[in-house]
């Protein structure tokens, strides 16, 4: 037995990862993912809605950033 994670496992086979390359990203930058939407948005199903500068109960302390 090794210590290693994942040695222990045997390899799945091709026929059940599905066609070979579909589960390429399209990038080749690691963690670069698909570029189905321009940099620097959020989907709009994403947005929290929330106003970090504002408090959001009127009773939460006023707490200052730690950063001088």
């Amino acid at each position: 037995m090794s210590d290693k994670p994942g040695e222990q496992l045997e390899e799945e086979p091709q026929a059940a990862r599905g066609p070979e390359g579909s589960r390429d990203t399209g990038s080749d930058n690691p963690s670069g993912g698909p570029v189905d939407r321009p940099a620097g948005t959020a989907d709009e199903d994403d947005d929290t809605g929330i106003d970090p500068e504002e408090t959001q109960h009127p009773e939460s302390p006023d707490l200052q950033s730690g950063g001088g």
